[in-house]
């Protein structure tokens, strides 16, 4: 509750400044967009080379070599990527450099998290983001990452 205060706290002022912020249909990576069925993602990518069933908000995962789509409530709620074939729409791949993320999207917000420190772009009306790992010199993943 508490970073979706703070996200609706936060994203008028990012629009003001124009820092950080992706239209939602770059919230996808490798073809697939938050929201997808499995179906959808089944036709896209074909039969994932395997399937992961938890509990919780991510309760199912499909691994591609590529690209892990995880799954909630029947619909695709998070992504994840550290090859070079989980791209954004407008090509951002891991392996990339830091400044083609720049020039593609702008300068990122910065987020210290738990895990570490990010660059993080968001969608004005999604509760969804990219997140970057801010190391080395190249992107190492991207994640599309959702709010419960």
């Amino acid at each position: 509750m508490k970073k979706a205060l703070g996200a609706l706290l936060v994203l008028p002022a990012l629009a003001f400044a124009g820092e950080g912020i992706v239209p939602e249909g770059e919230l996808s990576l490798g073809g697939v967009a938050i929201g997808d069925t499995p179906r959808t993602v089944i036709a896209r990518l074909g039969k994932p080379a395997r399937k992961v069933e938890e509990s919780g908000y991510l309760d199912l995962h499909y691994d591609y070599p590529n690209l892990r789509v995880s799954f909630s409530e029947g619909v695709a709620a998070g992504l994840h990527s550290a090859r070079s074939g989980g791209c954004t729409p407008k090509r951002l791949c891991p392996e990339d450099s830091f400044n083609k993320m720049r020039a593609l999207y702008g300068p990122p917000l910065i987020a210290d998290r738990e895990t570490g420190r990010f660059y993080e772009y968001y969608a004005m009306d999604a509760a969804c983001w990219l997140q970057i790992p801010a190391r080395d010199e190249k992107i190492a993943s991207i994640t599309v990452a959702c709010q419960p």
